[in-house]
């Protein structure tokens, strides 16, 4: 046998070598939908004994298809929260199916066809409940300050009888002057809304707000009108925006834009409010997820 023929021979075992250990490698399982130990490292859970919110802008759902339904149930099973505010939910139907996984929670989802950028609401029916006739959105006429306009509802905490007011946002994203200005003429609208018709409200203003909110400069926080009113409003994940890029909410960029706004009559019952770095315990976060992390704030109503 010449070199040449022993040459294509080995090469073409090797190449048959490789097919073979391909074909044999195992694809990864979704996770199971009920699989809260995947996180339980990751997480600190709700109690009955608190009231539990998160926002998370999950990036597209369902990124990875029906792996993304079952990974994100199970991430929400493990933080146990009693209401999660979401953003970037691409589709109702997939939407419908994480419900249906979730047995006791409950499905609000955006009352308009906001393509991929649809917001939702899901709501833990044994600790808190919603009041009937009360999802509506808000500045729908005002596409401007308010591409994907604010989903509000209102809660009512089973054990405490607390009635909450819930706005979930996704603010206009990105840099440059003109996108800094649609936020500003956003915040300036939401806060003259909150003080002229929600005075006497417990209000959380939840969401992507797409900027930071740690500067005191005018020209990059258009958010300075709720920061510098401190006896109606607090940003609850102030400490988060200032401190440590390693806990910021979107680690990819690395900023911190995902915020939680209470009003007076809940800050002195803001007991924690974290960043949560799940990514540890599920390698495929960014790719199955979302590029941006949960934020979570827990009240002792």
């Amino acid at each position: 046998m010449s070199r040449v023929t022993i040459y294509r021979f080995l090469s073409a075992l090797i190449l048959a070598l490789a097919i073979n250990a391909g074909s044999c490698r195992k694809v990864p399982d979704p996770p199971s939908p009920d699989d809260t130990s995947l996180f339980a490292a990751c997480v600190i859970p709700g109690t009955t004994a608190t009231l539990d919110i998160i926002t998370f802008n999950v990036e597209g759902f369902p990124k990875e298809g029906f792996t993304s339904v079952t990974a994100l149930s199970a991430l929400i099973k493990a933080i146990n929260p009693d209401i999660v505010a979401l953003q970037e939910v691409a589709s109702e139907a997939d939407f419908d199916r994480l419900v249906k996984l979730m047995p006791g929670w409950t499905g609000i989802f955006y009352p308009i066809n906001n393509d991929e950028w649809n917001l939702a609401y899901m709501i833990k029916e044994s600790e808190t409940e919603l009041i009937p006739g009360t999802a509506r959105t808000l500045f729908e006429d005002d596409n401007w300050a308010f591409p994907r306009p604010p989903f509000e509802i209102r809660v009512r905490h089973k054990d405490s009888g607390t009635e909450l007011l819930l706005i979930n946002l996704h603010l206009k994203c990105c840099g440059g002057s003109d996108n800094e200005s649609r936020r500003r003429a956003a915040a300036e609208q939401l806060k003259e809304y909150l003080d002229d018709e929600r005075a006497n409200d417990p209000v959380v203003m939840l969401g992507d707000y797409n900027d930071e909110i740690s500067s005191t400069s005018t020209a990059e926080n258009p958010f300075l009108n709720f920061i510098s009113d401190q006896s109606a409003y607090v940003f609850a994940d102030m400490e988060i925006a200032l401190g440590s890029m390693l806990w910021w909410s979107y680690p990819s960029w690395p900023s911190h834009i995902d915020h939680i706004l209470v009003s007076n009559e809940l800050a002195e019952s803001i007991d924690t409010t974290l960043v949560i770095k799940a990514s540890p315990c599920y390698p495929d976060y960014q790719r199955v997820l979302s590029d941006h992390r949960p934020v979570g704030i827990r009240f002792n109503p």
